[in-house]
């Protein structure tokens, strides 16, 4: 049993459980006790910045957590330290120039749009800066995840003690985005330095051309990303635009919470399969029904941990109610539950999502098309959240959410299907250990 919990493999899925873990059952303690001390209206304030900031976040990922991960599995584990140093220091510093780049034109955007609410959008672009820092794409690409995990843990830890503490009303919503931000970027700083003992690394200049030049490279993934956040974040924005009330603004943002984190919990077997993925495809060139059964093998077991969590979260939530009596409220927020069971299904799509398209398509040189198919979801998602939620309210938006999904599995599962030459190279050389 002991070598069995010292073996790396199950170290490191350990250690990414602990990141994905903590990222996914924080705030969902954080949501509930926020909307319960602060209020709804004020909690819909909080709702909105945060998915605005989500846009930075989006720009500091770039490509660099597929990008990234590639570049440092092409070197091998023998690589010099220079390579290494070289790799990092690059993806570093254009982080930090997107994030220079992005985060004052939000400000701007915001204020002219709005005015109010600004102290709580700067407060939560600390995520995105933290995220900088955090250089998870390094652990996952080395396969060894558990300072990551504890220097995220300890993060998580402290952001609980400030909340649960020190927010006591309405007046107190701009300590939640500082909360859950300022641990997050001291714990990136650690994390960095961290890499650089370890490693024995040396941070330096790599140049703006080098910079650039990376920048170019994964464009089609940043428009991905960027893309992604159209359907996946902007619903909450929508509502309010049409003039949602924040009692519809706060449950949709309840739910959509509650998925995310529960879909982040599986997320955990995604970053372990990936590199395995990329090694496996190593022998493709072209997406094809041979390639979809291959990304299955790895797609099927987190699609079963997916369906476990939705079962089981009802019932953990049943359990909760009978020591915590103040939970029940939460059943009385409108239209609640059936939004939960229209949007839950999304969660397994999303992971779908991720493995033949961010995982496969990408391998196999289909950057292009999958930018395409998410930017199609984007906007047939914004098209259509507007419309709906203009007629109906948040159940529309909770439409959209599932519809967004299926949508996009619809368009990345296509070029698999589509009939090819058979495969010059044997496939299936990963294993699922």
């Amino acid at each position: 049993m002991r070598s069995f919990i010292k073996h790396p493999g199950v170290r490191n899925l350990v250690a990414l459980i602990g990141i994905q873990g903590s990222n996914a059952f924080v705030p969902l303690l954080i949501v509930p006790y926020a909307l319960s001390v602060i209020g709804v209206t004020a909690y819909a304030q909080v709702a909105i910045t945060e998915a605005i900031s989500v846009l930075a976040l989006a720009a500091v990922l770039f490509s660099f957590d597929v990008d990234g991960v590639a570049r440092l599995a092409r070197l091998g584990p023998e690589a010099k330290r220079e390579a290494l140093g070289d790799v990092l220091s690059e993806i570093l510093l254009a982080r930090l120039l997107l994030f220079a780049t992005v985060s004052p034109l939000l400000l701007m955007i915001y204020w002219l749009a709005r005015g109010d609410g600004i102290l709580l959008l700067a407060l939560w672009l600390l995520v995105p800066l933290g995220q900088v820092f955090h250089s998870y794409w390094f652990y996952q690409a080395v396969e060894d995840n558990f300072a990551a995990a504890i220097l995220t843990l300890l993060s998580r830890v402290a952001t609980l003690a400030i909340v649960f503490t020190c927010v006591r009303g309405p007046e107190d919503a701009a300590l939640i985005p500082l909360a859950i931000g300022g641990p997050f970027v001291l714990g990136g700083l650690l994390s960095t330095a961290h890499i650089v003992r370890q490693f024995g690394i040396t941070l330096r200049w790599v140049g703006l051309r080098t910079v650039l030049a990376g920048l170019r490279q994964g464009k089609e993934i940043f428009a991905g990303n960027v893309a992604v956040s159209f359907y996946r974040e902007m619903n909450v924005v929508i509502l309010g635009i049409v003039g949602v009330s924040a009692a519809g603004i706060s449950t949709y943002a309840l739910i959509e919470k509650t998925i995310k984190m529960l879909q982040a919990s599986t997320r955990p077997f995604s970053q372990l399969f990936f590199p395995k993925v990329l090694r496996a495809l190593s022998g493709a060139t072209e997406p094809s029904p041979v390639v979809a059964r291959l990304i299955a093998r790895y797609t099927l077991p987190q699609i079963a941990a997916a369906l476990a969590l939705i079962v089981a979260f009802p019932i953990a939530y049943a359990l909760a109610c009978m020591s915590f009596p103040r939970l029940v409220e939460f059943r009385a927020l409108p239209q609640v539950e059936t939004m939960a069971i229209i949007m839950a299904p999304a969660m397994l799509l999303g992971l779908a999502n991720f493995m033949y398209g961010t995982a496969g398509l990408n391998t196999l040189s289909h950057r292009r098309y999958l930018f395409a198919a998410i930017l199609v979801t984007g906007i047939c998602n914004i098209a259509f959240c507007f419309l709906l939620s203009w007629l109906i309210g948040t159940m529309g938006a909770a439409i959209c959410f599932l519809l967004a999904e299926a949508l996009l599995f619809a368009l990345v599962l296509a070029p698999y299907l589509r009939k090819h030459t058979p495969q010059p190279t044997p496939l299936g050389q990963g294993d699922l250990s």
